[in-house]
């Protein structure tokens, strides 16, 4: 039988500690948040950006299907949340879906330190994801491989590469 200080003398203890110590989000607020289950994060982001909305002044009511999460000042809203990925290189915001009931996609971009908050309307976004290359490969797409457009996808950076993301 390993006991706990034994554990921590192991290889594999070192190893996981050189990997917690590569998180940026170790010491952050928002670790929590960050460790939840994808459904979880979901909910959270939804209910987060609707406050942020409220403080604003903005009038937020729950959805009218389930094809978006929001209805704000009237406009249907989608929201996709992030953390970043990798060794800190990117955000990736997923299950992008153009064909759904909604008028825009908000953008939550959760840096270690503080929360932006980005929107674009749905056709902008369409736009920069239905992507074919010279292959006629989907650039973007999320399930199913790169040859048949799944109608879900994915975008990969910072807010700052996408001129079409505004602030909200």
């Amino acid at each position: 039988m390993l006991n706990a200080n034994d554990f921590l003398s192991t290889k594999v203890f070192a190893e996981i500690a050189k990997e917690q110590s590569k998180d940026p989000y170790a010491d952050s607020l928002f670790k929590s948040l960050k460790d939840l289950s994808s459904k979880k994060k979901g909910k959270y982001f939804e209910h987060i950006y609707q406050e942020y909305m409220q403080s604003k002044g903005c009038t937020v009511e729950k959805p009218q299907n389930s094809d978006h999460d929001r209805v704000v000042d009237g406009r249907k809203k989608e929201i996709k949340g992030s953390f970043l990925w990798g060794d800190a290189t990117h955000f990736r915001w997923q299950q992008i879906r153009p064909d759904q009931d909604y008028d825009d996609v908000v953008f939550l971009a959760f840096y270690p330190d503080r929360l932006e908050v980005y929107e674009a309307d749905k056709q902008t976004v369409r736009s920069a994801v239905e992507v074919q290359d010279e292959k006629g490969n989907w650039v973007y797409n999320q399930h199913g491989g790169k040859r048949v457009n799944s109608g879900t996808f994915f975008i990969d950076g910072f807010p700052s590469d996408f001129a079409w993301m505004k602030q909200a």
